[in-house]
C-alpha cells in the first residue's frame, strides 16, 4: 500500500510526536487488491505548521487547501493528499454549507466518524501494520455491504446520497436498508450541478454495473430530484459500459447517450444543460451525445437483421462516430456496412470543392449552396461517386436553373 520510499515521511511524523495514517479510499482499494495512484494521509497530534515543515523535506508543498487543513505534495512519483483530522460544522445549506476545522487532537475514532461509509473509514499505520477500523469497515468489505458510518453525521452532506449510488455501481455491494432510507430523504436540491455531474460521471465511467447504481438511485428517488428525465434504467447501459473505448471522453459520450436511450432528443438536451456538459478536454461530449441520440432510431435494426440501406448508412456517417453509434444500437452489421462503404472513420469526402464549382460557372452565394447540397444528397444516395459524375450533375443542375 505504501511504497518504501514514502516510509521516512511516516517516521518523521512519529519522531515529531505525531502519527501519520493512510486513510480513505487508499486503504479500501488496497484491501480490495485494486491499484491506486494517490495516497490520502491523515496526521494526528501535530499542528499544520509542523506538518508543512516535515513535508517540505520531501518536496514542494501545495498549500491551496491550508484553510481546511489539507496539503498536497508529490514524493517519489506518488501524489499525496495530507490532512489533519477535521471537525465538520454545518453553517448553511448544500454541499458548501459545511465548515471544516482542523483539529490535530480529535482522535482516530472521531476523525473516522466524519466519513460517509464504513468502507471509507478505515485507517492504516504502515509503521506498525495496524488497521484502525472503529466502525467495522473491513467486515463490511467482506460482506460486500455499503453502510453509513454514523446516521447522525451522514446526512450533513446531501452529496453523499449520490456517492452511495456511484459506489453501488462501482462495487455492486448491497446497500443497508437504513442507509437507503437516509438517502431517500436527503435535500438534493441544494447541490450545485457540477457536484451532481461529478457523481453521475463516476457512476457511468467507474461502475462495473452502472445499472445497479442506477436502480438504487431510482428506488431512492435520487433521479426524481436531480434528473427527472431519467427513470427506468436503459437496458443497454451495462452492455455499453463493457464496450472497450480507449478515449475516456468518447466513452463518456457513449455512456451519456446510453443513459438517455429512452429519452427524446429534447430531454437529453435538458439533461446535458442541467449538468453543464459541453466539451471535456478537446472532445465535444455534448455534440457527440446529441448526434448519437438523433441518429439512433434510424440506425436501429432488429437483432440479426441486415443493416439499413447503403444510402441511410452514408447519411448516418455525416456526423462521424460510427463506431459509437453501432455500439449504441448493438449493430455490428452497421459497422461492417460503414467499413464497406468507406465511412467507418469519417464521412465521404466531397467530390467537388467550391473553387471547382466556380470554375464550372456556378455563381457564389445561395446558388452555390444549393448546388453543393444537391451534389451531397446525390453522393449519399449513391447516384454519383466520382468527380466526373459530379461535374456532369453540375451541368444538369445549371441547365435546370436556366430553364424557364
Amino acid at each position: 500500500m505504501v511504497p518504501p520510499a514514502l516510509l521516512p515521511l511516516f517516521v518523521r511524523c512519529r519522531e515529531a510526536g505525531g502519527r501519520a495514517l493512510v486513510v480513505g479510499g487508499s486503504v479500501r482499494d488496497a484491501l480490495l487488491g485494486q491499484p491506486g495512484k494517490d495516497l490520502d494521509i491523515e496526521v494526528h497530534g501535530l499542528s499544520l505548521d509542523d506538518v508543512v515543515r516535515i513535508l517540505r523535506g520531501f518536496g514542494p508543498v501545495n498549500e491551496v487547501g491550508r484553510a481546511f487543513g489539507v496539503l498536497k505534495v508529490r514524493v517519489d512519483g506518488t501524489d499525496l493528499d495530507v490532512s489533519l483530522p477535521r471537525r465538520d460544522q454545518r453553517e448553511g445549506t448544500g454541499h458548501k454549507g459545511i465548515r471544516a476545522t482542523a483539529d490535530p487532537d480529535l482522535g482516530v475514532v472521531e476523525a473516522a466518524r466524519r466519513r460517509d461509509l464504513t468502507i471509507n473509514a478505515i485507517a492504516y499505520d504502515p509503521l506498525t501494520g495496524v488497521y484502525e477500523d472503529p466502525f467495522g469497515g473491513r467486515a463490511d468489505l467482506e460482506r460486500k455491504l455499503l453502510r453509513a458510518v454514523d446516521p447522525r453525521t451522514f446526512t450533513e452532506d446531501p452529496l453523499r446520497a449520490l456517492r452511495v449510488a456511484q459506489f453501488a455501481a462501482r462495487f455492486g455491494y448491497a446497500i443497508a436498508p437504513d442507509l437507503e432510507a437516509l438517502c431517500a430523504v436527503m435535500p438534493l436540491h441544494e447541490l450545485p450541478p457540477e457536484r451532481i455531474r461529478g457523481e453521475v460521471e463516476k457512476l457511468l465511467l467507474k461502475g462495473r454495473s452502472p445499472a445497479y447504481g442506477w436502480a438504487f438511485a431510482q428506488r431512492a428517488g435520487l433521479w426524481a430530484r436531480v434528473l427527472p428525465e431519467w427513470d427506468e434504467c436503459p437496458e443497454a447501459l451495462d452492455r455499453i459500459a463493457r464496450v472497450p473505448v480507449a478515449d475516456p471522453n468518447r466513452r463518456l459520450a457513449l455512456l451519456y447517450a446510453a443513459a438517455g436511450a429512452q429519452n427524446t432528443l429534447e430531454e437529453n438536451e435538458r439533461i446535458l444543460d442541467r449538468l453543464n456538459v459541453h466539451r471535456v478536454g478537446r472532445y465535444p461530449v455534448r455534440r457527440t451525445v446529441l448526434s448519437l441520440v438523433a441518429r439512433r432510431d434510424l440506425a436501429r435494426t432488429p437483432p440479426g437483421a441486415p443493416p439499413p440501406p447503403d444510402a441511410v448508412v452514408r447519411r448516418l456517417s455525416e456526423d462521424g462516430e460510427m463506431e459509437l453509434l453501432a455500439a449504441l444500437v448493438e449493430s455490428p452489421a452497421l459497422l461492417r456496412a460503414a467499413e464497406r462503404l468507406g465511412v467507418r472513420d469519417a464521412p465521404l469526402p466531397p467530390l467537388l470543392t467550391g473553387a471547382e464549382l466556380a470554375a464550372l460557372g456556378v455563381p457564389p452565394g445561395p446558388a452555390m449552396g444549393r448546388v453543393l447540397a444537391a451534389l451531397r444528397a446525390r453522393q449519399l444516395e449513391g447516384a454519383i461517386a466520382t468527380p466526373e459524375e459530379a461535374r456532369s450533375e453540375v451541368a444538369r443542375l445549371l441547365e435546370a436553373e436556366r430553364s424557364p
